[in-house]
């Protein structure tokens, strides 16, 4: 019995789900590699296809993020991620015009996916800009 309890402790303390967190940042750029503009103070978020655990980071005035799961700025669990992102809040009910393609605001819409590995992660995301945009 005290075997058990053990493990059952061991287990917990791995962490949530058992998968490991590594560094995640980067940058969200458009289809030409430049970054995208106009997304400062919105969010990006990866959640992982296995565990469903989510890590958020901020997105600053060039597209830049750093992600956090338990502490900030830890980056994310390995695996498969689906990727979201969301424009920021001018107000308490406005939100910032489309910069990028809406799909990805919505986890059933959106196409972007990253894996995320046991290393140090410093990725570009590629996304689609808004066709109404105004250049």
């Amino acid at each position: 019995m005290r075997a058990l309890v053990l493990a059952f402790a061991f287990g917990l303390a791995a962490g949530c789900g058992g998968k490991p967190i590594y560094p995640v940042q980067g940058q969200i750029v458009d289809p030409d590699g430049k970054p995208v503009s106009g997304l400062g103070g919105g969010t990006v978020e990866f959640e992982n296809l296995d565990t469903e655990i989510s890590a958020t980071g901020g997105i600053d005035d060039e597209g830049r993020f750093t992600l956090t799961t338990e502490r900030p700025d830890d980056g994310a669990h390995v695996g498969r991620t689906k990727v979201l992102i969301v424009r920021p809040y001018l107000g308490p009910d406005r939100r910032a015009p489309f910069v990028i393609a809406p799909k990805y605001e919505k986890k059933q819409t959106s196409d972007l996916e990253v894996n995320v590995e046991p290393k140090n992660n410093d990725l570009k995301l590629t996304v689609e800009l808004y066709k109404g945009r105004k250049q």
